[in-house]
Parts: structure tokens; C-alpha cells; sequence
């Protein structure tokens, strides 16, 4: 039997992942999905924020895939970029390197497309041991199928998959605090 230990995060040993929410990518993600993903994703950007985790935020061959989309940028003040020619973020020197420095256990991941440059991050993280948390509605493909088969593959590979809500109320752990005061907002 597997530890519980790696379904319980603490936001004091966390980082997120904003894996490639780029113009052209996000326009060609599922119509009926979409909003909800940038929705979700937004939301865990602002817990992390919260939170003082760090956040790595990286960026596809911007050059042909845009940057970052001003719904996601607009919450990403001062958070560099990391450009990447690697689907796995993991795999790019400075990402790892970032990743790495933080000294943390667990990342969580959002981001597109979850059946390229998600999955294969996030297989890369667990095979270096790290815990893995996906947001399943703030990641997004073009097509359903690949996102579930995705999200699938990286249950099946170890990553602990929750809603963005799950996420966030895991790291607040209680009402009346500051913090839950400040983001139960996002929840309504």
C-alpha cells in the first residue's frame, strides 16, 4: 500500500508549475473547457502567491507560440519566464536548475497541452522523485480524450490528481484565517 504521505500537500514544501498558457496553444484548447481551465489555473497562481510558493512559469518556443496569455500574465507579476524548446519542462537546464534550488518535495502542475509538455514533466518529476500534484480542470488540451487519457497515464505513473479546489483548500487547511479569507473569494 502506497504512503498517504503523497496525498497531502503542505504549501510550505510546494512549488507550481505554469506549464505553456500561450497564445496560440490556448487558442487551439477545447472550446467548451477552456475558460474554465484559465479560470482554475488563475486561481492556483493566487494561492501560490498566498502562499509565498515559488512559481515557474514556463513558455514553448515563444517566438512561434506567443507568450503567456494576458488572462494568466496579468497574475504573474514579476515571476520570470523560462523559455524551452523540450516538451518536458524538466528536461531544459534552467527550469531544472530552478526547480532543483527550491528544495521543495511537491510540485503542482497546470498548464497545456496535458498530453505533451504536462505529461511529460510531469513523468520526468516523479522519475527524480519529486511528489507530483496535477490540477485536472486547469489542465487543457485540444482534445478531451488526450487530456483524460493524460490525466490517466500520470495517476497510473504516480502523480496524485485533484481539482484546483481540492488543491487550494488542502493548502488553506482551515476557514477564518487570513489567508482563507483573502482567497475564498476566487471560489464563488
Amino acid at each position: 500500500m502506497e504512503s498517504i504521505d503523497k496525498f497531502i500537500i503542505n504549501p510550505g514544501d510546494c512549488i507550481l508549475g505554469v506549464v505553456d498558457i500561450q497564445d496560440r496553444l490556448y487558442r487551439a484548447m477545447e472550446p467548451e473547457f477552456k475558460n474554465i481551465f484559465v479560470k482554475n489555473a488563475a486561481i492556483l497562481i493566487e494561492t501560490a502567491k498566498a502562499f509565498a510558493m515559488p512559481i515557474i512559469v514556463s513558455e514553448q518556443y515563444p517566438k512561434g507560440l506567443g507568450k503567456t496569455i494576458p488572462e494568466i500574465d496579468g497574475h504573474l507579476k514579476d515571476i520570470p519566464r523560462f523559455e524551452k524548446l523540450f516538451f518536458s519542462c524538466y528536461r531544459e537546464n534552467l527550469i531544472r536548475e530552478r526547480i532543483e534550488k527550491q528544495g521543495k518535495a511537491s510540485v503542482i502542475v497546470a498548464g497545456i497541452e496535458t498530453h505533451v509538455c504536462v505529461l511529460q514533466t510531469v513523468l520526468d518529476l516523479l522519475k527524480d522523485g519529486y511528489n507530483v500534484v496535477v490540477a485536472s480542470d486547469a489542465v487543457c488540451s485540444r482534445r478531451e480524450m488526450d487530456r483524460h487519457s493524460a490525466l490517466d497515464s500520470m495517476a497510473q505513473a504516480g502523480a496524485v490528481i485533484y481539482s484546483t479546489e481540492a488543491i487550494a483548500f488542502m493548502l488553506m487547511e482551515k476557514a477564518g484565517t487570513p489567508r482563507f479569507k483573502q482567497l475564498s473569494s476566487l471560489f464563488k
